[in-house]
């Protein structure tokens, strides 16, 4: 699907064999790592356009009670930006401002009212501010865009930085009105995840090695670390709180698959890595409730497998796989607190090109058994 470290592949992928890494801080085995018997079913596929097109979608997001997807068709190509909210039982599209092209391939929501938007390709900004999409800013031709975080609707910081650590568009950052972009080493930002407008995590996607970064309200600074993390190409981050953070990434982003898959945590004094055993690209990390995070990544076997799972700060795994005849590609998911259930996005390759696919896992996790 997209170009980037974490959106790439479009798949969702975490296997239950955690070994122990090379030490930082300290590096640990998870506790348990077992199959869970998780049912998902489908709730939507689509395609967009001529039948040859790789449709899909790269992102969801629950923003208040509503579920919104975001994605399109043939990323850098003849292509088109989707956007869709869950109204019922049905994907609905929604209007978006008429000239656009490219995929929409990240997302951030402060609430319902207050919903941002990027295309990776077609470098550009849109918001959602409860009743339309307007466009609020464009850097069509200066390169391309990796990442959106927003706090509310006028604080907003896009990145553009390529999965080799080569800044086009760079650091920008929305203030009540303005643009202005961000000198220093926060231009190197590939990935944020934001605590609160003053608490800020963010992946510095530098030439060689990865470093993390975190604003405090006035400044970006980095995160002491020590130098086996540097040797981490990070993917995807999740803040929770300034002693609850987690970074998802590859040992090494030339070897097939990007290397083996990593996880860190960290507790606010020091990181806990784990390493996988197995070969996949790095995907996104979403919260699940207290303790929990849902992994995605994307198998690098002929065949691409979705594999949807669960860990909680402890180390306590769970997952599921998602298949189909030629391959499938898991891009993003989210929990819904209220009703408990697990939503997912991507694609499902077919002999043509590809159709876009959400899953939905409505009862719990755990009911399913993680022993």
């Amino acid at each position: 699907m997209a170009m980037f470290r974490s959106l790439s592949a479009a798949a969702l992928f975490l296997l239950p064999s955690f070994a122990a890494g090379s030490p930082f801080g300290h590096s640990q085995v998870p506790q348990r790592a077992t199959t869970a018997a998780v049912t998902w079913s489908t709730a939507a596929t689509q395609h967009f356009g001529q039948a040859g097109n790789a449709s899909g979608y790269s992102t969801i997001l629950a923003a208040g009670r509503q579920l919104w997807v975001f994605g399109g068709t043939n990323p850098g190509g003849d292509s088109m930006p989707v956007a869709e909210t869950l109204t019922g039982s049905r994907w609905v599209q929604s209007a978006l401002p008429a000239g656009l092209t490219d995929f929409i391939s990240d997302a951030s929501a402060p609430s319902r009212r207050d919903i941002w938007v990027i295309s990776g390709y077609g470098a550009y900004v849109l918001h959602w501010n409860g009743q339309r999409w307007r466009l609020v800013r464009t850097w069509r031709g200066q390169g391309t865009l990796s990442g959106v975080v927003a706090t509310s609707w006028k604080n907003a910081w896009v990145f553009g930085t390529t999965a080799g650590g080569y800044h086009t568009i760079g650091t920008w950052r929305y203030d009540d009105g303005y643009w202005s972009r961000v000198p220093g080493l926060a231009g190197d930002i590939y990935s944020a995840s934001a605590v609160s407008a003053g608490d800020i995590w963010a992946i510095d996607a530098l030439g060689s090695s990865d470093a993390i970064m975190r604003f405090g309200g006035r400044h970006w600074r980095t995160v002491p670390a020590g130098p086996d993390i540097t040797q981490i190409r990070w993917g995807g981050i999740l803040a929770e709180s300034d002693y609850d953070v987690w970074l998802i990434g590859n040992t090494s982003s030339s070897e097939p698959g990007g290397g083996r898959l990593v996880l860190a945590h960290w507790d606010g004094l020091s990181w806990t890595r784990y390493v996988t055993r197995l070969q996949a690209w790095a995907g996104r990390l979403a919260p699940a409730g207290p303790g929990r995070i849902i992994v995605t990544a994307t198998s690098s076997g002929i065949l691409p497998t979705g594999l949807i799972g669960l860990m909680t700060t402890p180390g306590r795994i769970a997952w599921s796989d998602l298949t189909s005849a030629l391959g499938t590609g898991v891009s993003d998911a989210t929990y819904v607190a209220r009703t408990g259930s697990i939503w997912a996005t991507g694609g499902i390759l077919t002999r043509l090109g590809g159709d876009a696919a959400v899953w939905v896992r409505h009862a719990s996790w755990d009911a399913a058994g993680t022993d």
